[in-house]
Order: structure tokens, then C-alpha cells, then sequence
């Protein structure tokens, strides 16, 4: 079942689990739309999902996470190939950021600037998402 939502619960959860002396990276799994489906409120022209994310959300995150200490993107990459899964469970890109902590990552996604700037183009640009909180191994 597509999922592209952070749901409060499992956030609560994240940051009740999470070490709070760690550094946060979190793990992207993404699956774009072919078109982005903004709502029919809004006025951006039509482009792609991967265009969306790449040109319109990454940037407004961005400019969004910096009073929160800044995220640093680790690595991102297009998905060429299934080595090991199950069939058909196919991604488009992965991606890794790194926050200084997860209350820095929860504060973000509270903060209606990013709901508002941010988060419509991530909404139109994904139809499925995965999204793990991880830390350092040792």
C-alpha cells in the first residue's frame, strides 16, 4: 500500500526510540508520479514528479530546515537495478540526509513553513515513500 505521509503516531514513536545523544541519518526510498499531481488549488505548471522533488521540494527543504541546524544530504542516486527484493517492488531513488538530531527532524516537519512551502511539492511529486530513521552502526 503506497504510503507518502509521516504519520504523528509513528514520528512519536521514532523519537521515543531514537537515542537522543546520536546524529540522525534518514533513509528515502522514493517512487515519483510520472506527472506530479498538485491539487487543483494550486498553480504550479505541470512537470514530472521526479521534477518536482529534484526542482521545487528539494529546494524549499532546503531553505525550510536551516533554523533546525541544516540537513546534510549524504547521498542520492537513481535506482537502476533490483539486486535482492521482491519483484515489482521497484524504486526510482534513494536518497540519504543527515540532521544533527531526530527533535530537529520532528521540529521540521512540524513547522508550518515547511508544510506550506515545502510539503505540497513533495505530496504532488511522490506516489509511494519510505522513510527510516537510522543512526551509526558502533
Amino acid at each position: 500500500m503506497p504510503s507518502t505521509e509521516i504519520d504523528p503516531t509513528d514520528l512519536d514513536a521514532a523519537v521515543a526510540a531514537f537515542p537522543t545523544d546520536s546524529a540522525l541519518f534518514m533513509v528515502n526510498l522514493l517512487r515519483f508520479h510520472d506527472e506530479a499531481h498538485y491539487a487543483s488549488t494550486s498553480d504550479a505548471q505541470p512537470c514530472s514528479g521526479q521534477d518536482a522533488y529534484l526542482t521545487r521540494y528539494l529546494p524549499a527543504f532546503n531553505t525550510a530546515v536551516q533554523p533546525y541546524g541544516g540537513s546534510e544530504l549524504v547521498f542520492a542516486g537513481i535506482i537502476i537495478a533490483r539486486v535482492v527484493g521482491p519483484v515489482g517492488d521497484n524504486w526510482d531513488a534513494v536518497g540519504v540526509a543527515h540532521y544533527p538530531s531526530i527533535y530537529a527532524f520532528r521540529d521540521l516537519v512540524n513547522d508550518t513553513d515547511y508544510q506550506n512551502t515545502a510539503e505540497p511539492h513533495r505530496r504532488a511529486a511522490l506516489a509511494d515513500w519510505r522513510l527510516y530513521a537510522t543512526t551509526a552502526l558502533g
